[in-house]
């Protein structure tokens, strides 16, 4: 009897083939998308205009998501692939991190230097460049800004004795002893648009205060029990009195120490504040002036800051360095020669009046 073999063997080799070539064809199929879209994705991030030398103002407004960022963009033709940018931000962290503002962009900067300025707050300023220095009392802000055309002087001068104008947005400001807002007009530099108002223009300055007061010095402070308004007028006082940043918590835990010992702080910067003009050199006569600020006769804190502090000073106010110091004296040099008891200080005080005023110090002394 003829046998015959079987043919299902061949069949299943015929449908093996088959899927494997199909499989090839798939992978290759995929490795070709794989490919262009990677491809696609290197030519997306790139700068759309390499050789572009024109500048794009771009606004990003506060809570953009980056969706919407990637829209703003796209209109002003700044990116070539809209999800191509959201994809790229959000899978490198920098979704979250983008700040909102102004800023100068051109078609020459690919998707990462675009994001890096976004992420990095590189804003741009079209306002008038106004720097208000460390220290600076009101008045001093004021000829600042009336000296660059930014407003009227009464209109300033007027505020600036109202804080109950501000004190809506700003809740501090409520605090019944606050009746001026020396020590709130924040020193930093500002750029500030044509048109501004006077309200406008302190509104900002007292938002830069709050901020910083709150990032640098307000858990300080109330870790310590320290009265907010008091912390600023010690800080104003730091800033006055000292030269060098080192020396900053080492001044004020030395005045804490005297408010502790109920002796008076008898500051010269403090009592310049209260005199009708600023001197070089304070006088003897003048430690008689009766005046809210003349600390050689009046116990506690001045009723108001003395100026404008800065973040150092108001991080030294809120957290003083511990030390048994009740006095200091700020040499020629800029250095503090610093003491526990009145018989060394009397020492370095002779010293530097020797240093600076010489022979003359004696005959002013009695003079005055």
């Amino acid at each position: 009897m003829r046998q015959y073999k079987n043919p299902r063997p061949k069949r299943k080799k015929r449908v093996r083939l088959r899927i494997g070539r199909v499989l090839i064809v798939l992978v290759v199929i995929i490795a070709l998308i794989a490919g262009a879209g990677k491809l696609y994705n290197n030519m997306a991030v790139r700068a759309v205009n390499p050789n572009s030398k024109q500048d794009i103002i771009v606004e990003i407004p506060d809570g953009s998501s980056a969706k919407s960022i990637a829209k703003i963009l796209k209109d002003k033709n700044l990116i070539r692939n809209k999800r191509v940018f959201v994809n790229q931000v959000e899978n490198t962290g920098k979704a979250e991190k983008i700040l909102a503002g102004k800023y100068k962009l051109s078609q020459n900067m690919d998707n990462k230097t675009i994001a890096d300025k976004l992420v990095n707050g590189k804003i741009y300023q079209d306002g008038k460049k106004v720097t208000i220095p460390e220290g600076s009392l009101s008045s001093e802000i004021v000829d600042i800004l009336v000296k660059n055309n930014l407003g009227d002087r009464d209109k300033f001068t007027k505020l600036f004795k109202s804080p109950d104008e501000f004190s809506s947005k700003f809740k501090f400001l409520k605090n019944s002893k606050i009746t001026t807002l020396e020590g709130f007009l924040y020193p930093e530099t500002y750029y500030i648009k044509k048109g501004a108002s006077e309200k406008e223009i302190f509104t900002n300055m007292i938002s830069e205060f709050e901020k910083n007061y709150n990032k640098y010095a307000r858990d300080d402070a109330q870790k310590n029990k320290y009265d907010f308004y008091d912390t600023v007028i010690m800080a104003s006082i730091v800033e006055k009195e000292a030269v060098n940043d080192s020396d900053r918590d080492i001044i004020a835990g030395i005045f804490y120490n005297r408010l502790d010992k109920n002796m008076r702080l008898q500051s010269d910067a403090v009592l310049q504040y209260g005199l009708p003009e600023r001197k070089g050199r304070v006088l003897f006569k003048d430690l008689k002036v009766k005046s809210p600020y003349n600390l050689y006769l009046n116990n506690g804190l001045p009723p108001t800051p003395v100026a404008s502090p800065g973040i150092k000073s108001l991080k030294a106010a809120a957290n003083p360095k511990k030390t048994d110091y009740l006095y200091f004296v700020t040499n020629k040099d800029g250095t503090n020669s610093y003491s526990k008891t009145f018989k060394e200080h009397k020492q370095s005080a002779d010293k530097y009046r020797q240093e600076m005023y010489g022979d003359q110090d004696k005959a002013k002394s009695k003079e005055n």
